[in-house]
């Protein structure tokens, strides 16, 4: 999918740019370029690779093809649009009139992404059953978990009047969101029953939208535990399988237009998705998973302004797939749908030092650093205070640029 790159290195841009098959050669003149605004064009057509290609040369910028491509050997290259905003914005101007060789379809596109890029973080209202939340900053979703056996932590809320006064408490500490989970998804789990997961959220959803003034969204992956959810306040649906594991679910959504839904990234499924995970391109293979899903929403009637996005950390991926998703955050914007990080106290900050899961705070708060400075819109934590206290001091000193 087309899509802007986020490349903060040398080393980044060599990579990106021996994706795109250049030469050796072209690769270290065009390396430095690629630090500024980049914009990924996938499926180019030779002629228009070539347009692309001078139309920036003549604006100042460059764009990096294929070894082959200037001499028509390479009939389709992925392209990167070397530049600037200014550059693009001027670029888009250009390709107005033309049409040949698919530039109509790729101008089109590009204004999206470049739409997109000038005016991230999109500012965006998102409506829970009535309740509009601003995603003008990044908003807290505290995690409240009624499951015996998740990896933090699980039992702890088994009780409902516990789980009544622990959604306060998030709610006092400044949760804007709070997301009840009846099933465990940590890695090797196993899956329960519809009848064992509604048991255990419905009457604790019924108690906290009464008592709680935020939105309640129900973290699960089956339709009917969804209805009943709503049915009992819930305003949101957080899916771990982006819709794929129960096909009623859809219709979940169709039949509540004003309730969004969470889509994320997984590989496998719970119990088996930490067996051996693999990608040859992670952010390019997550991207196109969300990108399908997205559409599948579209196509299926549920508008754009009901969506997110979560990249899906810990979930079917290896420790070098996490820590590339949090260093690259900032391409998931181009989906054009807010974007969820859930990396809350999970295993991989437990490879990085070692650590229990209450012990990873640190690790937690330097991932919601890196989210928070590539414009992502919801958090998804278990410690509501600290996180909150956290974006208040970032904001407050970015607010002073």
């Amino acid at each position: 999918m087309n899509r802007f790159l986020s490349i903060r290195t040398l080393a980044e841009a060599r990579l990106e740019l021996a994706r795109v098959q250049v030469s050796s050669e072209g690769i270290e003149v065009m390396a430095p370029k690629a630090l500024g605004t980049v914009i990924k064009l996938t499926g180019v057509q030779v002629g228009a690779a070539n347009i692309l290609k001078q139309e920036m040369l003549s604006l100042g910028g460059d764009a990096a093809v294929a070894r082959g491509v200037v001499n028509g050997k390479t009939e389709i290259s992925d392209l990167l649009l070397l530049g600037n905003t200014d550059k693009i914005r001027k670029l888009l101007r250009k390709l107005q009139p033309q049409s040949i060789f698919g530039l109509k379809e790729i101008r089109e596109d590009l204004q999206k992404q470049y739409d997109i890029l000038v005016a991230k973080p999109a500012v965006r209202e998102l409506n829970i059953r009535g309740k509009n939340l601003t995603l003008d900053k990044v908003k807290i979703i505290g995690i409240l978990n009624l499951t015996p056996d998740s990896f933090s932590d699980g039992g702890n809320f088994l009780d409902p009047e516990q789980a009544r006064q622990q959604a306060l408490k998030l709610v006092d500490e400044g949760a804007d969101i709070i997301d009840v989970g009846g099933e465990s998804t940590r890695p090797g789990s196993q899956a329960v029953s519809a009848e064992e997961e509604s048991r255990r959220v419905i009457p604790v959803i019924r108690m906290i939208s009464q008592a709680c003034q935020v939105p309640v969204s129900i973290d699960t992956c089956k339709a009917g535990v969804a209805r009943e959810a709503i049915a009992a306040g819930a305003g949101m649906i957080n899916d771990i399988s982006a819709l794929r594991f129960d096909a009623d679910m859809i219709n979940v959504l169709r039949d509540n237009p004003d309730v969004p839904v969470v889509l994320m990234h997984m590989q496998g499924i719970p119990r088996n998705m930490q067996d051996k995970p693999f990608y040859h391109d992670t952010i390019t293979e997550i991207l196109d998973f969300l990108k399908e899903r997205i559409d599948f929403c579209l196509n299926s009637g549920i508008e754009l302004n009901r969506i997110i996005i979560d990249p899906g950390i810990g979930f079917g991926k290896r420790q070098e797939d996490n820590l590339l998703i949090l260093n690259k955050l900032a391409e998931f914007h181009s989906l054009g749908v807010p974007v969820m990080v859930g990396a809350s106290r999970k295993s991989f900050i437990g490879r990085i030092y070692p650590s229990s899961p209450r012990e990873r705070l640190a690790g937690t708060l330097a991932a919601a650093a890196r989210a928070v400075e590539d414009g992502i819109q919801l958090l998804r934590v278990h410690d509501v205070l600290i996180h909150k206290q956290f974006v208040l001091t970032l904001n407050s000193i970015r607010d002073q640029i």
